[in-house]
């Protein structure tokens, strides 16, 4: 409890755990609202699709078939993320990939975009996501090497905690508003709000620990 309690005082742990939240909770809650969320919006395109007359047990086949290649996406895409970071930085990988987080998420919730265009949008976000998660655990244990275990908890934590804040978003802008475009401003907000914490901490971390990580982060 006592390692617990250090790593909390520091506010590098809070730094990453926003980060993976943002990520890993995204990748997280796209995947368990993906269905709904299809369900909900393309119901008509994906009846279309199974070339037969709208039923519920069709459209909800073709909604988890769309939804596990988006899902496929951002899993196997992780080790690539891990992998840009190792080259480039994982700061500088982070910021390419909330960048493009943030502009998808942009354009899904001011564009009624056409069933297979959507498709190809969520895909890209489940892949960025998915990426942004392998750059932050190439960041963490440059960080916390000696305490890498506690840490991966933490930060996993905050990110199984970040899929479930974004799940309840979306069903909360469904539910009030009957769109999900609000949900995705929001969460597009906090995606902005974790690029401008890269932008606070990159330059303490390069000139600290950075420097003993040999400029890779």
């Amino acid at each position: 409890l006592k390692d617990y309690g250090k790593l909390l005082k520091d506010k590098d742990t809070w730094w990453f755990s926003l980060f993976y939240a943002v990520s890993f909770g995204g990748f997280v809650g796209f995947a368990g609202y993906m269905k709904v969320y299809l369900m909900n919006t393309y119901s008509l395109d994906m009846a279309v699709f199974g070339n037969e007359y709208i039923n519920e047990a069709n459209v909800k086949v073709i909604a988890g078939y769309f939804g596990a290649l988006c899902i496929f996406a951002g899993a196997i895409l992780r080790p690539f993320g891990g992998s840009t970071a190792d080259k480039i930085g994982g700061i500088k990988s982070l910021y390419v990939f909330y960048g493009f987080v943030i502009f998808l998420l942009l354009l899904t919730a001011s564009v009624k975009l056409p069933f297979y265009a959507s498709i190809f949008v969520l895909f890209l976000i489940m892949a960025n996501l998915g990426m942004a998660n392998g750059a932050v655990f190439q960041l963490v244990p440059q960080r916390f090497s000696k305490d890498i275990g506690i840490m991966t908890g933490l930060v996993g934590c905050a990110g199984g905690l970040g899929g479930t804040a974004l799940i309840k978003t979306l069903g909360w802008s469904k539910g009030t508003f009957d769109s999900y475009t609000e949900g995705f401003l929001i969460f597009s907000l906090v995606v902005c709000i974790a690029v401008l914490g890269l932008s606070l901490v990159k330059t303490r971390w390069r000139t600290t620990w950075g420097e003993l990580a040999g400029g890779r982060i």
